[in-house]
């Protein structure tokens, strides 16, 4: 199956689980997990229709971006996906669109502080803990504090949650982490009125989050095939 075959065949799958749960296609943004694919691949996706690609290492984020050139801005959209430390934090901002896993309030600091230098601001989601197989992420009852002392920072917006949960065979498995994360934005928005964004669902499982309310979908091997070594 060629890249073309394989973008279709998610599109096609997109398209029936947003009619299955009544919502419109243009609720669910799809990043295509590009990590360890090289530019040519990406930039063939681009040109094939996707948009958005996710990195989970800030300096190879950096790499591609600066060799896809000044002449992809508006065409190619950037997320980090990954674990981000506080030492890489120079090489996302202002070149991320959206980061997403935000799990720490001295992340938040740094990214606060490296934002104001740079004369930009930085979207980004908060992490929830997905569970015992995942050391990131901040627990759902820590959540509200977390908000609070993140909106003294200027340069950062919070804009949603995020979340990995275990890996199953049966994407049916995923459905209760995935309605918990909508349950907790639910929760939050109506005093954080930012928080709107569900980044949920991955190949095996992105079907259940876009019932479950997933806005934004991260799926690399449905697309790309296996990762390259």
């Amino acid at each position: 199956m060629n890249l073309k075959d394989r973008i279709d065949g998610v599109e096609r799958r997109i398209e029936e689980a947003c009619r299955k749960s009544g919502r419109g296609r243009d609720e669910v943004r799809l990043v295509a997990v590009s990590k360890k694919f090289a530019l040519p691949v990406i930039l063939e996706a681009n040109r094939l229709g996707l948009q958005d690609f996710g990195e989970n290492y800030a300096q190879e984020l950096r790499d591609k971006q600066r060799e896809a050139g000044e002449g992809t801005a508006g065409t190619l959209r950037w997320h980090f996906i990954g674990a981000l430390q506080r030492n890489k934090v120079k090489y996302v901002v202002g070149k991320a669109d959206l980061v997403h896993a935000v799990d720490n309030m001295a992340l938040v600091t740094e990214l606060d502080k490296r934002a104001a230098a740079s004369g930009t601001r930085v979207r980004a989601l908060v992490e929830i803990n997905g569970g015992e197989q995942s050391k990131n992420g901040i627990r759902g009852d820590d959540l509200r504090e977390f908000l609070e002392g993140s909106s003294r920072f200027q340069n950062v917006l919070l804009e949603g949650l995020m979340i990995m949960p275990p890996y199953f065979e049966d994407p049916e498995m995923s459905r209760p982490w995935f309605s918990g994360l909508r349950e907790m934005r639910d929760k939050m928005v109506g005093e954080f009125p930012g928080m709107r964004e569900l980044s949920m669902g991955m190949s095996n499982d992105f079907e259940v989050a876009i019932e479950e309310g997933a806005t934004i979908l991260r799926v690399g091997s449905a697309l790309f095939g296996p990762r390259p070594e």
